[in-house]
C-alpha cells in the first residue's frame, strides 16, 4: 500500500489509516443517503460502480455511501471532510463542498487499481485558499470552442474545483443588427449563452460575462458603419515600435461611444446569471493619439481615461452588481485608484515570469479596492508554449495576490494571432492555477503532471510529460517576450529579420531543436497506437509542433538569406509545400472541435509570410 494518491488541487489534509491499509470493496449494489439529491445523481451518473445503488433521503446505517451537507459541523464555504472506513462518508459546509468532495472522490476511484481494487483507508480535510478561482478562454481570436467542447472544458476545470469562467469577448456574440461585424465568426447566441450558463451552474462555476468596451475593438471599427467612433480612424504608433494600420479604441470624445457601449451591455449581460460583468478597459494604447489628442494635452490622460471607465462602470452597474476591469492603464495613473468606486474589482494581470505582482498588489491594497491577479497559461504567440513561464508566473501572481488580500484569481488563456494553439497546450496552466489558488501548498512540476495525465488526459502515457518539453525547447533560444522566436519570425518575417536576436541563434542550435522536435512527435505518435483514446489529443499536439519547425525553418532562412523574399525558390517551393500539408491538418483539426466562423482569419494570419515573399509588408489586426 505504498502507492502515492494523485489528487489535484491538494486536500489541505489528508491522514492514513494505519500503514495505509485498505477500506472496502465497493459493493455492486447499496444505497447512498444523501441530504442533497443533486449530488448523488451526479455521482451514480458518472461513476459506473455506483449505477445501480439507491438513493435515499431514509438513514438506516447501512449506507456505503452518506453525502451530507451541515453547515454546522464544517464551517469553512466550499469545505468538505470526506472519511474511508467500512463505508464513505462526505460532509460538506454547503452543496458547492459537497460537490468537491464528490469529484475528490471520483479521483481516488480512478486510482482503484493501485490500491488492490479495494478502496484506500484515508480521512481529508479540504476547502478553498482563495473564494473565486478562474479562468478565461479567448473566443475573441478566431477560435470559438464548439458548445460541446466548452461544456467538456467546464466540468474537468469543475473537477479541479475552479469556480469561475469568463469567455473574453470583443465581437463574438450575435448582436441584433451588427451582423456585418459577426457573421463570419459563428459567433454564440443569447439561446448558446444560456445554455452554458446553465451547464456552469450545475457543475458550481459562475459564467461571468466579459465583453471588452474600449480597447480591443479593430472588428468593429474597421467597418464604415462604425469608424466613426475610433480614436484613431487610420491606426496609431504602438508602444513597442512600429505602427498599427487600424484603429483600436472607441473615443471618448464622440458622444456615440458610450450609446454603443450602452447598446452592446443591454443586450449581452441579460443572458447571464452572473451578478458580474467584466468590462475590460485595457490596452488602450491609441488613447490621446487622434480625437482625443487635446482633452488629453488638456487634462491629462489618466484623467480622460478615468472619466470614460466611470460612463462605462454605470452603464454596467444598470444591470451587474460587481464591475471588474483590466488595471493596466489604471496602473499607470495611480493617484486616479483611491478614486475608483469601491464595489469595483481590478484585474492585475502581468504574463512574464517576473511580472512585478507584488508591487502592483500592494497598490491596490492600500487603496482598499478588491482585485484579482490574473496570470496567463503563456501558450500564445508560441505554437508550443511556454509552460516553464507560465508555472513561475502563475505562482508569482498567486502567493503575492494571497500576500496582498488579492480576493480571487483569474489565468488567462489568450489567442494572439490566429489562436493556432490547440487546447492540450492549456491544461499545464489551467492546473496548476486550479491547484494552488485552491490550496498555497507548492506542487513539483512531476507531481502536476502525473496528475494532469491521471485526471485531465486520462492516460498512463506520459502525454503532459511531452508537452511539457514541448513547452521548454524555446529556452535554447534568446529570450522573447510574450511568445517565442519561431512564433514570431514565422508569423512576422519581415520584423524578425531586423531582430538583433537573430544574431545570437546558430544554425547548430535550430538543427538540435529539429531533431527533438521530430523525437517528441514520434514519441506521441506511439502513444496514441498504444491508448487509441489519446489520438485526437495527440493530433494537435502533433499539429502545433508540425508549425513550430516551419518557424525554425523560417529562423534558419532569416540567417541564411535576410528575407523571405531572399530565399531560393526551390528551398521556398520546398517549404511552402509543406506549409499547404500542415495548413490542411489544421482545417481538419480545428472543425472537429470549434466552430467553423474564425478559421479562415486564422489561417489569413498563418500565411502572411507568403505575402511577404510577394512584397506585402501589411500587419494583421489584434
Amino acid at each position: 500500500m505504498d502507492k502515492e494518491l494523485l489528487l489535484i488541487p491538494k486536500p489541505k489534509k489528508l491522514r492514513w489509516a494505519f500503514e495505509r491499509e485498505s477500506g472496502a470493496t465497493i459493493p455492486k449494489n447499496g444505497f447512498i443517503y444523501t441530504t442533497n439529491e443533486k449530488a448523488a445523481k451526479y455521482l451514480k451518473e458518472k461513476e459506473t460502480v455506483f449505477k445501480e445503488y439507491m438513493i435515499t433521503k431514509s438513514k438506516k446505517g447501512d449506507e456505503f455511501l452518506q453525502l451530507i451537507v451541515n453547515p454546522y459541523i464544517f464551517p469553512k464555504r466550499e469545505g468538505y471532510r470526506l472519511t474511508i472506513d467500512r463505508n464513505i462518508v462526505i460532509t460538506a459546509h454547503d452543496e458547492a463542498g459537497l460537490f468537491y468532495g464528490v469529484q475528490t472522490l471520483r479521483q481516488i476511484l480512478r486510482q482503484i487499481s493501485h490500491f488492490e481494487n479495494k478502496l484506500p483507508k484515508l480521512f481529508i480535510e479540504d476547502f478553498p485558499d482563495y473564494e473565486n478561482r478562474g479562468i478565461m478562454i479567448d473566443i475573441s481570436r478566431d477560435r470559438i470552442p464548439n458548445l460541446e467542447v466548452l461544456k467538456s472544458i467546464v466540468e474537468k476545470l469543475s473537477e479541479l474545483k475552479i469556480n469561475q469562467v469568463q469567455l473574453y469577448m470583443e465581437h463574438t456574440f450575435t448582436y441584433r443588427g451588427h451582423e456585418k461585424v459577426w457573421k463570419e465568426y459563428s459567433a454564440l447566441t443569447p439561446e448558446e449563452i444560456i445554455e452554458l450558463d446553465s451547464f456552469c451552474r450545475e457543475h458550481f462555476i459562475e459564467l461571468v460575462p466579459n465583453q471588452n468596451t474600449f480597447g480591443h475593438l479593430s472588428k468593429w471599427l474597421i467597418h464604415d458603419e462604425y469608424k466613426h467612433l475610433a480614436e484613431a480612424p487610420d491606426g496609431y504608433d504602438t508602444p513597442w515600435g512600429g505602427r498599427y494600420e487600424y484603429p483600436f479604441s472607441i473615443s471618448p470624445t464622440v458622444p456615440d461611444s458610450i450609446d454603443f457601449v450602452s447598446e452592446l451591455l443591454g443586450e449581452l449581460l441579460p443572458n447571464f446569471s452572473s451578478e458580474q460583468v467584466n468590462i475590460g478597459c485595457d490596452e488602450t494604447f491609441d488613447l490621446g493619439q487622434g480625437k482625443s489628442k487635446e482633452l488629453c494635452e488638456q487634462y491629462g490622460k489618466g484623467k480622460v481615461y478615468f472619466d470614460f471607465l466611470m460612463k462605462i462602470y454605470n452603464i454596467a452597474k444598470r444591470y451587474k452588481k460587481v464591475v471588474m476591469f483590466w488595471g493596466d492603464i489604471i496602473e499607470n495613473h495611480p493617484e486616479f485608484i483611491p478614486q475608483l468606486p469601491k464595489d469595483m474589482i481590478a484585474m492585475v494581470w502581468g504574463y512574464e515570469a517576473n511580472h512585478p505582482f507584488n508591487e502592483k498588489c500592494k497598490l491596490y491594497s492600500e487603496s482598499g479596492l478588491s482585485f484579482y491577479v490574473c496570470p496567463g497559461t503563456s501558450t500564445w504567440n508560441t505554437f508550443i508554449g511556454r509552460a516553464d513561464n507560465a508555472i513561475e508566473n502563475i505562482k508569482n501572481a498567486i502567493y503575492n495576490g494571497y500576500k496582498h488580500g488579492a480576493i480571487g484569481v483569474l489565468t488567462t488563456d489568450w489567442g494572439d494571432n490566429g489562436h493556432p494553439q490547440h487546447l492540450p497546450f492549456s491544461w499545464i496552466g489551467f492546473s496548476l492555477s486550479a491547484a494552488l489558488s485552491w490550496n498555497l501548498a507548492r506542487i513539483g512540476v512531476e507531481e502536476l503532471l502525473n496528475n494532469i495525465n491521471l485526471h485531465i488526459f486520462e492516460t498512463e502515457e506520459p502525454l503532459a510529460e511531452a508537452i511539457y518539453k514541448l513547452d521548454q525547447l524555446h529556452n535554447a533560444l534568446p529570450y522573447t517576450p510574450n511568445g517565442t522566436p519561431y512564433f514570431y519570425a514565422f508569423i512576422f518575417p519581415d520584423a524578425f529579420s531586423r531582430n538583433e536576436k537573430l544574431r545570437e541563434i546558430s544554425e547548430e542550435t535550430l538543427g538540435k531543436l529539429k531533431g527533438e522536435l521530430q523525437i517528441i512527435k514520434e514519441n506521441l505518435r506511439s502513444m496514441s497506437v498504444e491508448d487509441k483514446k489519446l489520438e485526437n489529443i495527440v493530433e494537435q499536439v502533433v499539429n502545433d509542433i508540425e508549425f513550430a519547425k516551419l518557424g525554425i525553418q523560417v529562423l534558419s532562412f532569416l540567417k541564411n538569406y535576410g528575407s523571405i523574399e531572399s530565399v531560393p525558390d526551390n528551398e521556398w517551393n520546398e517549404f511552402d509545400t509543406e506549409l499547404e500539408r500542415v495548413l490542411e491538418d489544421y482545417r481538419r483539426i480545428w472543425l472537429k472541435w470549434n466552430r467553423p466562423g474564425g478559421l479562415e482569419q486564422s489561417i489569413f494570419k498563418l500565411t502572411r509570410i507568403r505575402r511577404v515573399r510577394n512584397g506585402d509588408r501589411r500587419g494583421l489586426i489584434f
